[in-house]
């Protein structure tokens, strides 16, 4: 008997129970159980981050010991993970704190901004290479781009009588079946998975063997 497998295929298959129990019946048993099992699923999440914060300084701290290439940018990380821990715990709730809000605002908005105004050139040369008609799927995708694009612009459906409508029809007939494919697809694949896993045929959780 392989411990080391068994006993965590045994665990998963009786949390997968409970669960999918829960969610079927109406026992009080049961829902009591998944409540617990779903609060120790929250401790083990807060300690993940708090291993995480760990690794972080075990990780970036070496690298500025080292002086290594941009270590100033591991320092400043550590200096602003201490920071927003720091206002967090010193002014409780972070929905009504106005000094964590602030730090929020000021500091982490503006980089969120800055990384996304950065991205902005790599999509549009990503959507150059794509969009070019070399084929017919390449060509339908180009005129897809070009609705989407030119059906975006305010201007463009202000002044082409009809585009509004047709942009309209296009994205709750063509787009709209195709997505509810998509999804129905994916639905079946994870009760499949879900199935799988609970009758221990799929193992990927359990680490390369």
């Amino acid at each position: 008997m392989d411990y080391k497998r068994d006993i965590p295929l045994a665990i998963t298959f009786l949390v997968g129970v409970i669960a999918v129990s829960d969610y079927y019946t109406t026992f009080e048993s049961v829902k009591a159980t998944f409540t617990i099992i779903k609060n120790w699923g929250v401790v083990l999440a807060a300690f993940s981050l708090g291993l995480g914060a760990v690794n972080l300084f075990r990780v970036h701290g070496r690298r500025i010991s080292k002086r290594s290439s941009d270590w100033y940018l591991s320092a400043w990380l550590l200096v602003m993970m201490v920071l927003f821990v720091v206002v967090g715990l010193g002014t409780g709730q972070f929905e009504t704190s106005s000094q964590y809000n602030w730090v929020y605002g000021a500091l982490f908005l503006p980089l969120g901004a800055t990384m996304y105004s950065s991205l902005a050139f790599y999509m549009a040369y990503g959507s150059y290479k794509v969009l070019r008609a070399r084929n017919l799927d390449a060509f339908l995708l180009f005129i897809t781009a070009v609705f989407v694009i030119l059906g975006n612009t305010p201007i463009f459906p202000a002044n082409v009588p009809g585009f509004f409508y047709l942009r309209e029809w296009i994205f709750t007939t063509i787009v709209g079946g195709a997505y509810r494919g998509i999804r129905i697809g994916v639905g079946i694949g994870a009760v499949v998975i879900g199935i799988k896993t609970l009758i221990g045929m799929e193992t990927g959780y359990l680490g390369r063997r």
